[in-house]
């Protein structure tokens, strides 16, 4: 199961940044007061807003996290131009972000090299012999970071989440979700003749005759349909007794026996282990019949392309403005390619996560960041644990198991307590595909290196200077990293309602993440484990279909539905992230009131924290692939779904029992 964020999910090579300690906490003021909060909410908070900040040209979402986002980047820029500086003295450190940022600039260096450096795999790849070699060339492509044909790492095991176990999972797609290749409406149709003319002009850059490189296009997308029809699709996904299938390495060559594992598994540097999970195994069934039917040349056209596919970001421009135009502009609206800086400051970041993280934490967030999180964490969560034990519908058997996870969380806040030791990295001044490559083998290596060791929950998803925050099922951990503990979640400077609506929900959000649709088969120890009754189980879906079919009756655009049911973990845990921060609120004022800011009462202002952290524009073409593959509902989604099921929302605003943001049927799960 992947981590589960709050913030919307990332764009191909692209990782959210910010380090900087900007105040824009959007005030009242700025609020569209000519609509009634009481029939659209969002319009009400965010209307202004929306008009004043369209989505720039070269992004496909505009909002406070991509506001955000920019800001870090600017000075992630800062740190690495400083770093970039081949002067005497620099650190271990500074040379190696500092000379992987200097080459990634170096556009007339790239263009000089031009594809040569794709020429040993190209190479490699037409000097197969037979499908034999398959499992070799594959593993090694895979070190590279191309993401060929499946996909193997390592995670906890889901009946044992003290160890780390192999994990192999469905792959290969360039498409971004299974559904793309499969559906038969008119724009799906349309899409998959546009990636194909993608590939067919990729492949006329790499030097091949437009008929032969149509007819190379075509080899792809048969091969990538072919493993499309036994992927799952992203809903099923969200069942972890679905992803989750214990077998032997006997068990998975049945599988497969076109395919030599143990081969793939030596070539790919990973420790002997005698058991993994096989995520899907139709999928594997699938690719073996597609391994069996698929002679080796067209193979080895598929390969060629996933190399050049994986490697577009760091080729000459006219690979990098090939790759903009379709999975950019065609997938996601973008109008204009970002400037070079900011590409290389964003793979910089992704590529070298924790060193680029380390520099700026060491300068923008200290010890009192931690401590007023960690307050703020105590506060929900003892407002969870009181909600836990005053809920009807719960029996008092599972009301203790809840408690016990709840107590059992573990928090990452802020940064590492130690950080990734880069020194076995090698990085080269000039050599922007090596660079890139070396620090995703380093890292993958590391990540295989794991399976048979003692789970580690001190390793971070993530680098400190991402605008995220996240629930781990398998480790029970929350993780809020120093990039989102700033306004508008939290402001130092800021009034306790705002905050508590702000970085308040997004606590709230996460922890209740242990306790949604996915979550709450998991126990306090990580395992799948079933620790409800099966009245409570009961009930508890019950609630949960209340949500999904709220949500699931939200129009995106025109007659484009949201769906319930991929986005209910994200929608529990808005209503009861938003639910346990206003109510440790509420506690923290000890029946005090405070005086009105700007005119406006402490619950008005609660409500305004939260609309202002999901205030964004996005392209249609964004909302429709959102709608499509993302986890996460779109803002107005979020902010009015969570409010219209509150009577604390209707009491702030003295909305009629009627009003459009009073929902006539509440939906409440916590």
């Amino acid at each position: 199961m992947t981590d589960r964020r709050i913030a919307r999910s990332t764009p191909r090579r692209q990782l959210p940044l910010v380090l900087a300690l900007m105040l824009f906490l959007a005030p009242a003021g700025l609020s569209a007061q000519r609509v009634d909060p009481c029939t659209d909410f969002y319009a009400y908070a965010c209307g202004a807003w929306q008009a004043q900040h369209p989505v720039p040209p070269d992004s496909v979402a505009w909002g406070h996290f991509n506001e955000l986002q920019q800001r870090g980047e600017d000075v992630v820029r800062d740190v690495l131009e400083r770093a970039a500086v081949d002067r005497p003295g620099r650190t271990a450190t500074e040379q190696k972000i500092g000379d992987y940022y200097a080459t990634c600039m170096d556009e007339s260096a790239i263009e000089r090299a031009g594809t040569q450096t794709l020429a040993g795999d190209f190479e490699r790849i037409s000097a197969m012999r037979a499908k034999e070699d398959l499992p070799n060339e594959i593993a090694l492509l895979h070190r590279q970071g191309t993401k060929a044909l499946f996909g193997f790492s390592s995670g906890a095991d889901y009946n044992d989440a003290r160890r780390v176990i192999a994990a192999l999972d469905q792959g290969g797609l360039g498409l971004p979700d299974r559904d793309y290749y499969l559906k038969d409406d008119a724009r799906s149709l349309e899409l998959r003749l546009q990636y194909v003319d993608h590939i067919r002009r990729v492949f006329e850059l790499l030097g091949d005759a437009r008929e032969k490189a149509a007819a190379e296009a075509e080899v792809v997308m048969t091969i990538e349909t072919g493993l499309a029809a036994n992927a799952l699709d992203q809903t099923t996904r969200r069942d972890p007794r679905r992803v989750y299938h214990l077998l032997s390495l006997a068990e998975l060559a049945a599988l497969s026996p076109a395919f030599d594992w143990s081969r793939y598994f030596g070539a790919a540097g990973a420790p002997a282990f005698a058991s993994l999970n096989v995520v899907e195994p139709e999928f594997v069934r699938g690719m073996n019949r597609l391994l069996g039917s698929t002679p080796l040349a067209d193979w080895q056209t598929y390969l060629r392309w996933q190399v050049v596919h994986a490697g577009a970001p760091v080729l000459p421009l006219a690979f990098v403005n090939e790759d903009f135009r379709f999975f950019s502009a065609t997938l996601r609206g973008a109008k204009e390619l970002s400037p070079r800086w900011r590409r290389c400051v964003i793979a910089a970041a992704e590529d070298l996560g924790e060193m680029v993280g380390r520099e700026h934490v060491l300068q923008t967030f200290g010890a009192e960041g931690k401590a007023r999180t960690l307050a703020m964490v105590g506060a929900l969560e003892h407002a969870l644990a009181a909600d836990i034990e005053g809920l009807p519908w719960m029996s008092a058997e599972t009301k203790k198991a809840a408690l016990v996870k709840l107590h059992a969380t573990a928090n990452r806040i802020g940064y590492p307590d130690i950080w990734r030791d880069y020194a076995a990295l090698t990085i080269v001044r000039g050599d922007a595909l090596g660079n890139s490559r070396r620090a995703r083998t380093w890292d993958r290596q590391r990540r295989v290196g794991n399976i048979g060791q003692a789970l580690d929950k001190r390793d971070w998803p993530y680098p400190p200077m991402t605008i995220n925050a996240s629930y781990d099922p398998h480790e029970n951990v929350i993780t809020f990293p120093a990039g989102i503990l700033q306004p508008p979640f939290y402001d130092p400077r800021g009034d306790d309602a705002s905050n508590f609506g702000g970085m308040g929900a997004v606590i709230g959000h996460e922890l209740t993440h242990g306790f949604d649709d996915q979550g709450s088969r998991f126990d306090g120890d990580g395992n799948l484990r079933e620790w409800w009754t099966a009245a409570d189980r009961t009930q508890f879906a019950e609630r949960t279909r209340c949500l999904e079919d709220q949500y699931g009756s939200f129009l995106v655009l025109d007659t484009l539905k949201l769906n319930g049911k991929l986005t209910l973990g994200e929608n529990i845990a808005d209503n009861g992230g938003v639910r346990i921060a206003y109510a440790a609120m509420v506690a923290q004022f000890a029946g005090e009131e405070p005086p009105p800011v700007d005119g406006q009462t402490a619950g008005q202002r609660f409500f305004l924290g939260w609309a202002n952290i999901w205030c964004e524009n996005r392209t249609e073409a964004l909302s429709r692939r959102a709608t499509a593959i993302a986890p996460h509902a779109p803002g107005r989604a979020r902010v009015n779904g969570t409010v219209s099921n509150m009577p604390e929302f209707r009491a702030a605003y003295q909305c009629a029992a009627t009003a459009p943001m009073v929902n006539q049927n509440v939906c409440r799960v916590w």
